[in-house]
C-alpha cells in the first residue's frame, strides 16, 4: 500500500528542504502547481517518489487565497489516477510530519484516519492578520471535527473516500471536507500522530534537534585543553587551531571548518572553559528565542549601558556573576568575553583580521554584527572558566592600539566598550 501526499505547491524555494523531509517517510509525493509558476522552476528528476501536476492557473477565487490551495487539491482529483485501497492525504507546501505517522498509518485499513495537529512555539512577528494562526494544538477526536478546530493536514483517507471529495473555495473548505468525512464514514482517531503546521515558517518552531552545531578552540597549552576543554560534557567533533598568529586569524580558520561541516551554529570557545551536562540544551533553547537578524551571542559580556550581564564562573574568584535581577534573557549586548562566542553560520560572518593580537575580538564581534544590519545577544546559559590571567594584568600597548582602532573604524558604533576594562556609563560616569 502507498501513501500519496497531495501538495498545492508554489513555495520553489523550499524544494531541497521538503525533499530531505519527505524522503525517508517513503512516501509519493505531488506537488500540484500552476504552469505560471514553473517558469523558471523544475522539479528534480532524479527523485521517482516526486510526481509534479502542472495545472492551469486559477481565475477569480480560485487564483487568490485561499481559494489557490484548493482549486489545486480539486485538479489533482479531477486529473489523476486515485487508487481506491492507497492512503491520500493534502500538506501544505510548508508543512510537514512527525517521522513515525506514516509508518504507523501503514499498519491501519480503516478508511478515514483523523491526526493531531501542532501548530508551533509562537507566532512569529511581522504576519498579515489572516496568517496569524495560533499555536494551539488541534487533537483528533470526535468533538474536534468542525469547522475552526480541526485542518486539511490531519485527515488521511483510502482512494475510494478521496474520490467523493470536493473542496469550496472560501476559508472554511478544509472544515467541510472533515466534517463529511466524519458524517459519511467510519473514522479512526490517532491523538498522538502529529501533522506539524507551517513546519518550514521562520520563527514559528524551536527546531533545537535540528540545529547542528560545531565547536572551535585556539589552544596554546596542550594541558589547559586536557585538563579543562575536554572535560566538558559537549557532544560531537570539536576543531582546533594550535598557537595562530592572531585570535582573528585562527578564529575564521575555525569557522570555515565549521561552515564545511554545514554548521547551523558555530560556537568558538576557549581551551580553559568547562562546559556541564545539559548546557548545550540551554544555549539551543536561547538561541531559539532570538530574532531572525542575530550574527553573534555570548554568554557573558555587558549591556548597552556597560553593566556587566549574564550568569558565569571566574573560577578565580568564589562569587558568581549572575545579572538575572536586572536582565532579561536574551539580552542586547555592546561586547562580550573572548570565553565564548556563539556565531550564527547562516549570516556567513568572519572576523576582521584587520584586528591584531589575541583581545577586543569579543567586541568587534558586536560592532561587526551591527554593521551588517545584525544583532548581537547575550543568552543565559551558565558555564565556567578556569582563567589564569592574574589580577594584576593591565591593558598593554596593543590592546590600547587596538581599542583606538576600533573608535575609528566604527565612528558611528552607540557603544565601544570591553569586559578587560570598564567604560563609564554616559549618564553615570560615577560608575566606576
Amino acid at each position: 500500500m502507498n501513501i500519496h501526499v497531495i501538495m498545492p505547491f508554489s513555495r520553489f524555494h523550499l524544494i531541497d528542504e521538503l525533499i530531505r523531509h519527505y524522503e525517508p517517510m517513503n512516501v509519493i509525493l505531488h506537488p500540484v502547481v500552476f504552469a505560471s509558476e514553473c517558469s523558471g522552476n523544475s522539479f528534480p528528476v532524479e527523485y521517482s517518489w516526486i510526481r509534479p501536476l502542472v495545472v492551469p492557473d486559477g481565475e477569480g477565487d480560485n487564483a487568490v487565497f485561499p481559494g489557490v490551495a484548493y482549486y489545486k487539491c480539486n485538479q489533482f482529483l479531477e486529473c489523476c489516477r486515485i487508487e481506491n485501497d492507497d492512503y491520500y492525504c493534502f500538506a501544505a507546501d510548508d508543512g510537514g510530519y512527525e517521522p513515525c505517522v506514516f509508518d504507523a498509518i501503514r499498519k491501519r485499513d480503516e478508511d478515514v484516519i483523523f491526526i493531531s495537529l501542532k501548530r508551533g512555539d509562537r507566532v512569529p512577528d511581522g504576519l498579515p492578520p489572516e496568517r496569524r494562526y495560533d499555536v494551539n494544538t488541534l487533537v483528533a477526536s470526535p468533538d474536534n471535527v468542525r469547522i475552526g478546530a480541526v485542518s486539511g493536514e490531519q485527515y488521511i483517507m483510502k482512494g475510494h473516500v478521496l474520490k467523493t471529495v470536493h473542496f469550496d473555495s472560501d476559508q472554511c473548505a478544509d472544515g467541510r471536507v472533515a466534517e463529511y468525512l466524519k458524517d459519511s464514514f467510519p473514522c479512526l482517531y490517532l491523538p498522538n500522530l502529529y501533522a506539524l503546521f507551517n513546519w518550514f515558517e521562520p520563527g514559528r518552531w524551536n527546531k533545537q534537534d535540528d540545529v547542528k552545531v560545531s565547536f572551535g578552540a585556539l589552544v596554546n597549552d596542550m594541558m589547559r585543553l586536557d585538563m579543562c576543554l575536554k572535560q566538558s560534557a559537549l557532544p560531537g567533533k570539536m576543531n582546533f587551531f594550535y598557537s595562530p598568529e592572531s585570535a582573528t586569524k585562527g578564529l575564521n580558520r575555525l569557522l570555515d571548518a565549521m561552515d564545511m561541516e554545514g554548521a547551523d551554529i558555530g560556537i568558538l570557545t576557549h581551551q580553559d572553559m568547562c562546559y556541564r551536562q545539559g548546557w548545550l540544551d540551554l544555549v539551543k533553547k536561547q538561541i531559539a528565542l532570538l530574532p531572525d537578524s542575530w550574527v553573534v551571542a555570548g554568554i557573558i559580556g555587558k549591556d548597552l549601558n556597560g553593566k556587566i550581564c549574564g550568569r558565569f564562573h571566574d573560577m578565580r574568584i568564589a562569587p558568581i556573576w549572575d545579572t538575572s535581577d536586572i536582565h532579561t534573557f536574551p539580552h542586547p549586548a555592546s561586547c562580550f568575553d573572548e570565553c565564548c562566542i556563539i556565531v550564527n553560520m547562516k549570516k556567513d560572518f568572519r572576523f576582521d583580521e584587520q584586528l591584531e593580537g589575541f583581545d577586543l575580538y569579543g567586541t568587534m564581534a558586536v560592532l561587526q554584527a551591527r554593521e551588517m544590519g545584525g544583532t548581537a545577544w547575550i543568552i543565559d546559559a551558565f558555564a565556567e572558566h578556569y582563567c589564569m590571567r592574574p589580577f594584576t594584568w593591565v591593558p598593554d600597548a596593543l590592546f590600547c592600539q587596538n581599542f583606538k582602532w576600533l573608535h575609528n573604524t566604527y565612528p558611528n558604533a552607540a557603544r565601544i566598550d570591553s569586559t578587560a576594562i570598564g567604560v563609564p556609563d554616559e549618564d553615570h560616569p560615577e560608575s566606576l
